[in-house]
This record gives structure tokens, sequence and C-alpha cells, in this order.
């Protein structure tokens, strides 16, 4: 049977849209991140609740991200352990904090995966490095522009890396290539005379085909492959 999201969950990541304003100031401080990133403004990601398929928003790139093991961070300036802390925070972390020693530990994890959607690359790339750098386990690609328009959504997720053992024929290429075209983020690791190619989403994300017969025919290669699939039309 088909996971469907966790609607109450996505509902409470949209508070990160309310407060992306100032978590950016925040985030600013402590990375001092290049002053276009303060003016642009990033949100949570699709709500599959209250809206017809076809209407999604793919302008932008999204990012997914978890952190399920509490991770601590020390410091001995208190402004920017505050302002951490309250980055996290936003971004739907559990948080503690602890002042000992003459230094302040914030501590916090996400344990479910979360998603947040911006503008462009550059910004999902600054976002990246600062998860990236805080932590997290982060999720980031997007889908080819192909599969961004279309009266027939299809959503599907892979939460735990796939792993397959390649041959570097031309079936295995555009396997890669239709995984990426798809937005799943791919790994490939070349040795030994063969690849091995790891492959996930573990969002839940959509991408839209022109008619019911390519939504059926995409609907098995994603299930054949690992994939969870949701259609409704």
């Amino acid at each position: 049977m088909i996971q469907k999201p966790n609607y109450k969950e996505v509902l409470m990541n949209t508070s990160i849209y309310k407060s992306l304003a100032v978590l950016t100031v925040c985030t600013l401080t402590f990375f001092a991140l290049p002053s276009a990133f303060a003016q642009e403004q990033s949100h949570a990601g699709h709500d599959h609740a209250g809206h017809n398929h076809g209407d999604h928003d793919h302008s932008g790139e999204s990012l997914a991200f978890q952190l399920t093991d509490w991770k601590s961070m020390h410091f001995d300036d208190a402004n920017k352990a505050a302002q951490h802390a309250a980055t996290v925070k936003k971004l739907g972390c559990e948080v503690k904090q602890d002042n000992h020693a003459g230094h302040i530990d914030v501590t916090y994890r996400c344990v479910q995966w979360r998603e947040m959607q911006v503008k462009n690359h550059n910004m999902a790339e600054q976002w990246e490095n600062w998860l990236s750098k805080s932590g997290f386990d982060v999720s980031h690609s997007h889908p080819d522009p192909a599969y961004t328009n279309g009266p027939e959504a299809v959503e599907f997720r892979l939460v735990v890396w796939k792993q397959m053992h390649g041959d570097g024929s031309a079936n295995e290429k555009q396997f890669v290539a239709t995984l990426q075209q798809l937005g799943c983020e791919v790994r490939m690791d070349k040795h030994a005379g063969h690849s091995d190619i790891a492959f996930r989403a573990p969002t839940w994300r959509d991408v839209h085909v022109a008619d019911h017969g390519k939504a059926d025919q995409l609907m098995v290669w994603l299930k054949q492959n690992g994939f969870e699939v949701r259609h409704e039309h």
C-alpha cells in the first residue's frame, strides 16, 4: 500500500514560508552568505492538500533536508548561538540550548524529511551549503523543464537510497538520464570496469506529462524501480 504524505506535517512546514525573511537575516550573520541571499524569498515545499495537481508551481528549485541524530554546535558568541538556534527552529527542528564552561551548545535534530522551495539554482546552492555545514542530510535536484507542464501529474518518492550495479551500456546511460530528468538525486561510482548507481527522492515530488497513457507508462517504470507512486485524474 502506498503511504500517503503526512498532511499535518506539510501544513506545519508552511510556517517556514512565513518566517524565512527573518531566518535569512540570521543565516547571513552566521555564515556570511552573499548579500543577494538576503534579497531572495524561500518557502516551504508543495502542499498536496487543497489544490489541483495541474496547478503545481514548478518555478525555482526544491531542497529536502533531514537530521535524524542530535547535532551539537559550540558557540562562544551568545548572539551567534541565538541566531543559529532560531534558524534551525524555523526550519522545523527540535532545538535545545545549554550554557557551560564559558560557551553555548546548540543541539538540534529534524527526524522527518522536510522540504523548502527557493527561487533559483544559486539560492538552492547557498542553502545546500548552509544545511550541509550545519549537519543535515540534503537532497537537491530538480526535474527537466519538459516535466514541469502537462495536465497529468504523477507523484513519487523513494526515501532510502536504492543501489544498482551498472554495466556501462547505453541502457544504463538512458536509465540514469531518466532519473535525473525526473528530478531524482543520482550518485554514480565507477570502478573496476563497472559503475554503481544510487538514487533517491526522499520527499514527494511530482512531474507532469501530456496524457493519461504517458502517466500510466511512467508509473509502471517508477514502480519497477522501487518508487512509491501516486496519480490522480
